[in-house]
């Protein structure tokens, strides 16, 4: 299914697709910090929705 040439690809798209999301929010918030106060919470409550659909459609259902 996946090839040695497509799993390179896919681990260095992510690399370099992650460190620009991080590269770019650390910028803006150097900028505007007001606007990213709390931001964690809204990734934390995030992945506890997905784990919570993950577990209940896993284990429940």
């Amino acid at each position: 299914m996946f090839t040695t040439g497509r799993l390179i690809f896919v681990f260095f798209f992510l690399t370099v697709f992650i460190g620009g999301l991080i590269y770019a929010y650390r910028k803006d918030i150097a900028k505007s910090p007001w606007y990213f106060k709390g931001s964690y919470k809204i990734i934390f409550s995030l992945i506890g929705i997905y784990l919570l659909y993950f577990i209940t459609v896993r284990y429940i259902l």
